[in-house]
């Protein structure tokens, strides 16, 4: 406890000084803490928070507390999964084709579906390229090495899956939710209160985004927590009816998962007419489910090798 507050007044008085600095040359970059062997500098801190401006724009109102603890989480998040990689590869790093199809889902919104336009848009934002595409890299890798640990263990019940669908085989409309989410944990059940109670508050106070950034252990954090758009009957039953209880722009209580408690807020709803086609629809949910399962396994994954990593402030 003494080096987590010893550590967080080091970034706050980091944090000052970045957010009081006109260029990075203004401060001396200094070691913070360590991971393992991996370093987290102020210009890590920087970077880091330049980072997070430009793809979550909703962060720059956040007060200097918030930006802290995001770019903190972020960080630490990242080299944990950097150091599990390095258990598997040699080097970090990505064939141009992932990178490229990596950046069309992501940030095609903003104009880039190119490697050039990435590159340029990094630029003309004062960011780092290598740093980025490591970001992007450390992702890709983490998430093949959770497929290839963890897929055998998926459990599908296709025979379930078949009789689900058949039973909704007279809808008209197909019903499509945007939705974000918030997962986080507890180490003992007496914390749980405290630990709804904040994020609550900082909902309230800064936005569901925003709290996913400073709260959640999801790696949906990174951008906000947004999932994207669902078909409801691919949800499992236990979110599908606290789902339906919202309207847009709402969101459910704490639901207990295997990787923790899930808070998930609908964005967007939309209804459209379709054609029953059995076979597309049993692959669709097998696909959705699979991913569900994998992204529980990869945070349970995560908080296990966290635990057994060694944290020292410098």
């Amino acid at each position: 406890m003494k080096m987590l507050n010893k550590l967080k007044n080091l970034l706050i008085i980091c944090l000052f000084i970045i957010i009081n600095s006109k260029s990075l040359e203004s401060f001396e970059n200094k070691i913070l803490f360590k991971v393992n062997n991996e370093i987290i500098t102020t210009i890590d801190i920087y970077e880091e928070i330049k980072f997070l401006k430009i793809f979550n724009p909703e962060i720059n109102n956040l007060n200097e507390k918030d930006l802290l603890e995001i770019s903190k989480n972020t960080i630490i998040r990242e080299k944990i999964k950097k150091i599990e990689i390095m258990n598997y590869v040699e080097e970090v790093k990505i064939e141009d084709k992932f990178l490229l199809k990596f950046i069309k889902d992501k940030y095609s919104k903003l104009g880039i579906n190119s490697l050039d336009s990435f590159n340029e848009f990094l630029k003309s934002n004062n960011l780092d390229v290598k740093n980025a595409k490591e970001k992007i890299a450390i992702e890709l890798i983490w998430n093949d090495i959770i497929f290839q640990k963890f897929n055998s263990k998926v459990i599908i019940n296709k025979d379930q899956i078949r009789k689900e669908i058949l039973k909704n085989s007279e809808k008209k409309l197909q019903r499509e939710l945007s939705l974000s989410e918030i997962v986080f944990d507890i180490n003992k059940k007496s914390e749980f209160n405290t630990k709804y109670e904040k994020i609550i508050l900082d909902i309230e106070q800064t936005g569901f985004k925003n709290a996913a950034l400073i709260n959640s252990i999801s790696d949906t954090a990174s951008v906000g927590g947004f999932i994207g758009w669902v078909k409801v009957d691919n949800l499992n039953n236990v979110i599908k009816n606290e789902i339906n209880k919202l309207e847009i722009g709402q969101y459910s209580k704490p639901i207990r998962t295997s990787a923790g408690f899930l808070i998930i807020k609908v964005e967007d709803i939309k209804e459209y007419e379709i054609e029953f086609d059995l076979d597309k629809k049993i692959q669709e949910a097998i696909m959705f489910k699979t991913n569900e399962q994998l992204n529980q396994l990869s945070n349970n994954y995560f908080n296990k090798i966290k635990k057994d990593l060694i944290f020292d402030d410098l």
